[in-house]
């Protein structure tokens, strides 16, 4: 709003640490009981005609409207408020609630037209560019100059290379229930407010991208420069973004998945759809506010591709099933240490460490492992069967 034009006079005199607020709309309201007529997501303006000089009066409607979740107060200074008092900037600062003081020459309904307009303009904006990118992944069209000129409109460089991001909102039903959102403009809101820290860690990073929403998900295509790596930069900003969205909106977390690298318009499908893998695995195995890389998620990619997941369970049955039922009361004891044991190039000293159990323990277990299945574990063909059916099960949620 600060940035906008026709709102240079707006001035912030507290509550700096609020500016990420989203304005869901504009309201010039003067009656006392404002929070009657107001919902949240709302900037309040008033010139303070009904309050005049009662500071307690202004001090009450600031914890009132930050209580009921507005996004700021703009006051009109003049006549009525000549200057906001120091209590209510102490407040408004403890609180990070917004407020700004606008001259008394500058009329409110101007101020209101602006902002309503740049909400409108913002709104149809993001409609659009939903529509376009939904229509370029999950469309079948052809990419052709149509499409790229459409592209560009949006912020498509063809001079750039594109890694995709999907950032999936954690059982966002649940978090809608614990906190009592249920209609479709509060829903809206609690989106917005995820997008708009996206949107602050891709600027903190000096990063152009283009995204769309689509249902719990959002989808970014980020910018980089052709012909140079940009594999941990991205798995970067991924981590930003998981941390700062769980240390701003208490009790959500996030799911994030990487795709691989766009180089051309035509290849956003698939890196968008490589990164909805990535967050599908990772999810399945290591559960929410997860993050998977495509290019590091191997075999479990080819996984995802089997539809009849009784094939993956026959394997795994035919090569685990035995250990799997000897362990139904011992809490996979057995499976965890076999697990141990491959991850450590089957060196029995470091297997036992990582367990914190004597060595004489971890080869006791290897020895009850291998009478178990009947199979010897120094076999390579041996070793890549049971490595291969271990992935299964943790796929599948077995191990």
């Amino acid at each position: 709003m600060l940035k906008t034009e026709g709102l240079e006079k707006i001035r912030l005199v507290a509550g700096k640490g609020g500016l990420d607020k989203i304005i869901n709309w504009v309201h010039v309201i003067e009656v006392p009981e404002v929070v009657d007529w107001v919902e949240g997501g709302e900037l309040l303006l008033i010139t303070g005609v009904t309050i005049q000089d009662n500071k307690e009066a202004l001090l009450k409607l600031v914890r009132d409207i930050n209580g009921k979740r507005l996004s700021g107060l703009v006051i009109n200074v003049g006549p009525y408020i000549k200057k906001t008092p120091d209590e209510v900037i102490e407040l408004a600062n403890s609180l990070n609630f917004p407020v700004f003081e606008l001259p008394f020459e500058v009329k409110l309904i101007g101020i209101t037209h602006i902002i309503c307009r740049e909400i409108f303009s913002s709104k149809i904006q993001q409609e659009s560019m939903n529509s376009f990118m939904n229509e370029l992944i999950f469309g079948e069209d052809v990419i052709n100059d149509v499409a790229i000129d459409r592209a560009v409109k949006y912020g498509y460089d063809i001079e750039k290379n594109y890694y995709a991001i999907i950032v999936e909102i954690d059982d966002f039903n649940e978090y809608l229930q614990r906190n009592n959102i249920g209609k479709e403009e509060k829903i809206i809101e609690a989106k917005q407010h995820i997008l708009k820290i996206i949107d602050t860690v891709m600027k903190n990073c000096n990063e152009k991208y283009m995204y769309m929403t689509v249902s719990d998900s959002f989808y970014l295509m980020i910018e980089v420069d052709k012909n140079a790596n940009y594999t941990d930069f991205i798995s970067e900003i991924a981590r930003r973004i998981s941390e700062d969205i769980s240390k701003n909106i208490n009790n959500l977390t996030v799911s994030i998945g990487i795709g691989e690298k766009a180089c051309t318009l035509s290849e956003f499908r698939s890196a968008a759809l490589e990164a909805k893998n990535a967050v599908e695995i990772s999810k399945r195995l290591y559960g929410k506010n997860s993050m998977g890389d495509c290019r590091k998620l191997g075999v479990y990619k080819l996984f995802l591709g089997i539809e009849n997941v009784d094939i993956m369970l026959k394997i795994y049955n035919e090569k685990l099933g035995k250990l799997k039922s000897n362990e139904k009361s011992s809490s996979n004891e057995l499976l965890n240490s076999l697990e141990i044991y491959i991850d450590e190039n089957r060196n029995i000293g470091n297997a036992a460490e990582r367990l914190f159990i004597h060595r004489n323990t971890m080869k006791y277990r290897i020895n009850k492992i291998e009478e178990i299945l009947e199979c010897d574990l120094k076999d390579d063909k041996t070793m890549f069967n049971i490595m291969l059916c271990l992935k299964i099960g943790r796929f599948l949620g077995l191990n």
